[in-house]
């Protein structure tokens, strides 16, 4: 039997729906944005060296927290050792008063993330460089090796839905003489563009909701990247590989899913 918070697929025969055309969505159904800059820095760095931006910028990031890590070292072959477990700080966090925007100053660079609502790259872009410019003050970077843009989505459906083909390009599939109800699946591709050098994490999954019964929820998480070695100082060459990586996001985004699910979000 099948239940309302169950999807169907009905296989390789079907709809004939192409991917959903690129433009700016109203409702855009993103739940978090990231901008990350992987850095190295000088050997010896201290945190309290972000004490003085932490402060300088604390009437718009009002509410600060600790970065964890968790080390812990386990000798193999003898189960009477415990593990030796060490906690540390990486970095500070710093959250705006309605807590919607936060950034991370770490040992090993600087995030900014956006939280829902979300409006455009254009809006939260200029905030993030001018964030990542007092971690640059902050921590004289010797190099920037690593930047990503990644967006989580959250897609909401009304069910029943018939076939997923009528919202996603690709969805799973089950083959023919199984039961075609699904109760969760997950996916993950990592696809690499030989052109730009640049790669993307993209991760889709669905758990049926108790407390939505009536709606399908599937999380789409693009996670465009490029290895890199800049100069901090070298804003141009940065601003161009995020801004490509922006629109690697937006491509994969729009041929993931169908028009008819892109209309939902306008």
């Amino acid at each position: 039997m099948n239940t309302s918070s169950d999807l169907q697929n009905t296989g390789p025969a079907g709809l004939a729906l192409g991917p959903a055309r690129w433009r700016h969505l109203a409702h855009a159904p993103i739940t978090e944005a990231l901008v990350d800059f992987r850095v190295q820095l000088e050997e010896g760095f201290s945190l309290q060296q972000f004490e003085e931006v932490v402060g300088r910028l604390s009437k718009e990031y009002p509410k600060r927290g600790a970065i964890q890590t968790v080390h812990a070292t386990v000798e193999l072959g003898d189960p009477t050792v415990r593990p030796d477990v060490k906690h540390g700080e990486f970095g500070v966090l710093i959250r705006a008063a309605d807590e919607k925007s936060l950034a991370q100053f770490r040992l090993d660079g600087f995030t900014f993330n956006r939280l829902e609502p979300y409006t455009s790259w254009h809006d939260i872009y200029p905030e993030t460089i001018r964030l990542w410019k007092e971690y640059v003050a902050a921590a004289q970077p010797m190099a920037v090796v690593r930047l990503a843009a990644r967006y989580i989505n959250r897609l909401k459906f009304t069910l029943p839905i018939k076939d997923l083909r009528e919202y996603l390009i690709e969805p799973p599939r089950v083959p023919e003489g199984l039961p075609e109800t699904l109760k969760g699946y997950l996916t993950r591709l990592v696809i690499h563009d030989s052109v730009r050098e640049q790669s993307a994490i993209v991760t889709q999954s669905f758990e049926a909701n108790p407390t939505e019964p009536e709606q399908a929820v599937i999380l789409l998480d693009i996670d465009a990247f490029k290895d890199v070695h800049l100069k901090a100082s070298e804003q141009d060459q940065i601003d161009l590989v995020l801004a490509r990586l922006h629109d690697f996001k937006n491509d994969i985004f729009f041929r993931s899913i169908t028009q008819r699910a892109s209309e939902l979000f306008e």
